[in-house]
């Protein structure tokens, strides 16, 4: 990769990032074309060559740009919660899908990107990629429980798995949306807080409710 890529202004570079992400998001590695990306992006196939040497290269540098992006996410998500002392699990969680919703501004394609590289059969992905995105959620979702409440919940309750199918949800409701604009993340963060309300009212002891 050609570290010339890192001299662009931000905008630029996230025009780039962003173009790419959506294309190969929308479709597999082998159907997605480097002029389609070029395209959306504004630039010309010759200059997009110029930073990266191949389509595989561009995808690599992507897949690897999301995780630290998701990474990112998560280190903003607990220092903030941690900064306010928040421990109750369904608030904190919340606190997360706001800081999701405001990287989803930014990078609309990035987590129909990551879902779709990770579990589409092309095997452009590395298996120490993959295993690394694999530690990535599972580190994060150890530390975050490991900062929470989980005396509140009901016994029998499983927080990891709580935090997968909360997780899950989000993601769905995301990939469905075709239009990312403030006002949709609005309706889908609305969505997402009452789907969490709904699971705090049943796995609550009640005098935590």
């Amino acid at each position: 990769m050609n570290q010339k890529f890192f001299s662009l202004p931000m905008e630029r570079q996230d025009l780039i990032r962003n173009s790419a992400m959506i294309e190969f998001g929308e479709g597999s590695f082998k159907k997605t074309s480097a002029d389609t990306i070029a395209k959306r992006a504004g630039v010309s196939k010759g200059l997009l060559f110029h930073y990266f040497k191949d389509k595989r290269e561009l995808y690599l540098y992507l897949f690897q740009y999301a995780i630290d992006e998701c990474m990112d996410i998560f280190n903003r998500h607990i220092l903030k919660a941690a900064y306010f002392g928040e421990t109750d699990f369904f608030r904190t969680l919340e606190v997360g899908q706001q800081v999701k919703m405001d990287m989803v501004r930014r990078h609309p394609g990035l987590f129909r990107f990551v879902m779709r590289a990770y579990y589409e059969g092309d095997n452009v992905l590395t298996p120490k990629l993959r295993k690394k995105l694999d530690d990535v959620l599972r580190e994060s979702t150890d530390s975050f429980l490991s900062r929470m409440d989980l005396y509140k919940f009901k016994d029998g309750v499983d927080p990891k798995i709580l935090v997968r199918l909360l997780t899950l949800a989000a993601e769905g409701m995301l990939a469905e949306t075709r239009a990312i604009t403030p006002e949709e993340i609005n309706k889908l963060f609305q969505e997402y807080k009452k789907y969490a309300d709904m699971l705090r009212q049943f796995l609550y002891k009640e005098e935590y409710l």
